[in-house]
């Protein structure tokens, strides 16, 4: 009986140490409108890591590749504040982005030691998003992109097609996820 109390203890106090250590800074956004389930926003521009490789083989280290970057893997051994979301591009090369914190411009990022993380600017936009919680995976990202696409098409709101995945939260926590299917627009 010690030991199974002992154990949900431990189970207890590590769930608490990740739920309470979702201390990351959220991205900003200025909610335009709510359409259904559907929220037109409008973004700042931001300053951006990202990391992709041709091969399929390492698209699962990716986020290991750039939070060695932000821990201190780059020039000036420098660790750099994680932010959230996470965003996986649904396109393209399909990189993953890291959105740097708001002091950083691309003039004073340290170098990375990987060669392959890469820096750019988000110029600010307007983006239609549908939020969903759970853990995600492709089956429920393109449910909900047809949902966003068919809300969109039925209120006349163009867009790029360009979909993204945010990820909010770290894989240690269990409920209370925050996922989003986000999608440039063109809005009045």
């Amino acid at each position: 009986m010690k030991i199974i109390l002992i154990v949900i203890a431990v189970l207890f106090t590590i769930f608490f140490a990740f739920s309470q250590n979702e201390n990351v800074k959220k991205e900003v956004y200025v909610l335009i409108k709510k359409i259904d389930e559907v929220e037109i926003r409008a973004y700042n521009e931001s300053i951006n890591a990202s990391y992709y490789s041709k091969s399929e083989s390492e698209r699962n280290s990716y986020f290991k590749y750039l939070a060695s970057y932000i821990f201190g893997g780059n020039s000036e051994n420098k660790k750099i504040s994680m932010t959230s979301p996470v965003t996986m591009r649904l396109h393209g090369n399909k990189e993953m982005i890291f959105r740097m914190p708001d002091k950083y411009k691309l003039d004073n990022l340290p170098d990375p030691n990987n060669t392959n993380i890469n820096f750019f600017k988000i110029p600010p936009c307007i983006k239609a998003a549908i939020t969903y919680g759970g853990y995600s995976n492709k089956k429920i990202e393109q449910k909900k992109i047809q949902k966003l696409s068919k809300l969109l098409l039925e209120n006349n709101i163009q867009h790029n097609n360009k979909f993204e995945v945010l990820v909010y939260n770290s894989p240690y926590k269990i409920i209370n996820r925050r996922n989003e299917i986000t999608v440039n627009i063109t809005y009045p």
